[in-house]
């Protein structure tokens, strides 16, 4: 059986910004929308109108021109306290959690992952989060 780490080894964010430098995919519920824009002070359809964006799947955060989400300033997130479950969920994302080759792909991109963790430590770390 191979050696399992401290979990608290395995994940700790450092918060960098590397995560939010993708390119699209962050779809608001409906309640989220409402939060951030309670957040920030302004009306929903003042959020819809310049920080939201129609896709096939949905209202989705906007990218800045060159990349990355439009709420990223500085390496810091504008809208942290009510920013969307799926940015509060990573690097915890079903396809990281199910498949070893994603999770090791991930590393790769994540600073907070340590690179000598294995997938098991992984799935160990997220347990003792949810449980």
């Amino acid at each position: 059986m191979p050696e399992t780490r401290n979990p608290s080894t395995v994940f700790h964010c450092r918060q960098c910004g590397e995560c939010c430098q993708g390119r699209g995919g962050i779809l608001p519920s409906p309640v989220e929308r409402e939060l951030i824009a309670q957040y920030l002070q302004m009306p929903l359809d003042e959020l819809i109108r310049d920080y939201l964006e129609p896709t096939p799947l949905g209202l989705a955060i906007k990218n800045k021109p060159g990349g990355g989400c439009i709420f990223l300033e500085e390496k810091r997130c504008r809208i942290h306290p009510v920013k969307p479950r799926i940015c509060r969920d990573w690097p915890f994302l079903p396809a990281l959690l199910l498949h070893e080759d994603e999770f090791t792909a991930a590393k790769t991109a994540c600073a907070g992952l340590q690179p000598e963790s294995s997938h098991s430590d992984f799935l160990t770390f997220w347990l003792t989060r949810v449980i």
